[in-house]
């Protein structure tokens, strides 16, 4: 319709520009009104059409102006005529680049939230498993770090990648450090892959990595929370997309390790020389472990390390050291460890059954506790971690260690006889022949002994303090000292017969167990230290 006939219809004034500059302005520049002059001929047209139809129709009917209800002679305004009703529309579309590139600018929005989206989903949907996670060169509070992962994602039909990847490591729901990647990651088209993320890991709340890595140490299993934007590079867009990773991944945890002692010993250490009297030192331990470490995480560099060596109820009697800078990578290592044998005072009467134990050839459950690290981040991390391991007993050709090999009883048979008959009781005297089972020397003060035969007590010996003490070499065998134990035989009269029955014969034995309680000195400390030992020799002292 004409809006300037329809404004005659109304009354009211149809110029655009009079009615409205802004909306003449607005409609101008999106819609283009056509001349006039063409569909004034068209009118005209319309118009003769129009009086020839009136005439046919018999009558000098006045042709009617169709557009304002006159007389066609009428006389006209100069208005623009009505078009004709099989002309063209009156609006038409002429675009502009500015058009163009709105309608782009939408068209790629559109897009990009349908691929954030996607990735979202990609996201959401797709499994982590982190397969070894190494920090190498720890400095301060942080360390370069390599994670080996595999991913499994939907199939996508295109090739991806993540860049500018900045994670915030989670443990138990609370922050304990952050990740950064400098790396793009490619994650090809789908399906399970498997990729390395390099970064800087910053450490920004201790207390919750030391628990993380105490779990770490000890658990077969543990997750892991990562959580972060996630910039994805999809080739068909110009720009990537940005995605939210909140994922909890499992992680192998090192089991505590499985830490196995191969080689456990002791040694003199060198003594200062003080004036007028030697000083000796703390008992040197040497110690070869072997660690299995099934766990996904690297300890690479754990650098040197400083370790106390504690029994499994607390007892610590030991303090040692790596000789080196420590790796332990996924696998089994092999670890060379030495230092003191330190009891405190107040725990050597504690320590002497502990290292009785272990003489008698029984497996002792022990803790390793890290001390510290010459690392900075290890040190904190680490620090006071306890570690399980078992600390295999001594053997000797595959026997339980001796100390008593055998006792030579100096007796008066026929006066004992007659004692025993009348008192039950012998008093005589005897010499011990022992071994020094460990690789220091020793010094003995006190003992005491129980003596067994056919699991029945019949005597003792007992010197409350030996006025020369007993020094023995490391490793010495079979030695007799010269000193004349008393002995008590109390037995009944059948028992004490029947021994004498048969050590009265040519090379005469008998076998005794025998229970003590052996005051000695090694190193700079004095135990008292229980042992038993069985089938221990007795003959007659000729």
């Amino acid at each position: 319709v004409n809006p300037r006939a329809r404004g005659r219809e109304t009354g009211m004034e149809t110029d655009l520009a009079a009615v409205s500059p802004w909306r003449a302005g607005y409609w101008s520049s999106w819609l283009s009104i056509p001349e006039e002059e063409p569909y004034r001929e068209l009118e005209a047209q319309a118009g003769a059409s129009s009086g020839a139809d009136a005439s046919a129709a018999g009558g000098d009917a006045p042709a009617v102006d169709w557009r304002e209800g006159r007389d066609a002679a009428a006389p006209r305004e100069g208005v623009p005529p009505a078009p004709s009703v099989d002309r063209p529309g009156l609006l038409q579309w002429r675009p502009r680049a500015r058009h163009v590139f709105i309608g782009s600018f939408i068209c790629l929005a559109l897009v990009t939230i349908a691929f954030r989206m996607t990735a979202q989903q990609l996201v959401n949907a797709s499994e982590i498993t982190i397969e070894r996670f190494a920090l190498t060169r720890p400095m301060g509070d942080g360390a370069e770090a390599s994670i080996d992962a595999k991913l499994v994602l939907p199939r996508i039909g295109f090739g991806a990648a993540l860049r500018g990847t900045e994670l915030v490591l989670n443990y138990r729901d609370q922050p304990c450090g952050r990740l950064t990647a400098r790396e793009p990651i490619l994650l090809g088209d789908g399906g399970e892959a498997r990729f390395q993320l390099h970064g800087a890991l910053s450490v920004t709340e201790f207390g919750v990595f030391k628990q993380l890595a105490g779990e770490l140490l000890v658990a077969p299993n543990l997750t892991l929370g990562l959580r972060g934007g996630l910039t994805l590079g999809v080739p068909p867009l110009p720009l990537p997309v940005g995605a939210v990773l909140e994922r909890e991944v499992a992680m192998k945890g090192a089991s505590g390790l499985d830490v196995r002692i191969v080689h456990f010993s002791f040694r003199d250490g060198q003594p200062r020389e003080f004036p007028g009297r030697p000083s000796p030192l703390p008992l040197v331990l040497e110690i070869h472990v072997e660690v299995n470490n099934p766990s996904s995480f690297d300890f690479s560099p754990l650098g040197q390390l400083q370790l106390g060596i504690a029994s499994a109820s607390g007892l610590r009697f030991a303090m040692v050291r790596t000789d080196s800078n420590v790796d332990l990578p996924p696998g089994v290592s092999n670890l060379s460890l030495s230092g003191e044998l330190a009891v405190a005072d107040e725990d050597l009467e504690r320590f002497g059954p502990l290292l009785g134990d272990y003489i008698q050839g029984q497996e002792i459950p022990l803790q390793s506790i890290f001390l510290s690290s010459t690392e900075p981040l290890y040190h904190k991390a680490l620090g006071g971690i306890p570690i399980t391991a078992a600390l295999p007993g001594l053997l000797t050709n595959n026997q339980p260690a001796r100390i008593f090999e055998r006792v030579k009883l100096d007796i008066n048979a026929f006066e004992d006889a007659y004692s025993l008959a009348r008192r039950r009781d012998l008093h005589d005297y005897c010499y011990i022949e022992g071994t020094n089972p460990l690789n220091v020397s020793l010094t003995f003060y006190k003992i005491e002994v129980d003596i067994f035969y056919d699991g029945e007590w019949i005597g003792d010996v007992h010197v409350p303090w030996l006025d020369t003490p007993i020094n023995m070499s490391a490793y010495q065998q079979r030695y007799t000292p010269p000193v004349r134990f008393p002995v008590r035989l109390s037995a009944s009269t059948t028992t004490v017969l029947s021994m004498f029955e048969r050590l009265m014969l040519p090379n005469g034995l008998i076998y005794v167990d025998v229970a003590v309680n052996l005051t000695f000195s090694a190193g700079n400390q004095v135990y008292t230290m229980p042992h038993y030992d069985t089938g221990v020799e007795v003959s007659l002292h000729l």
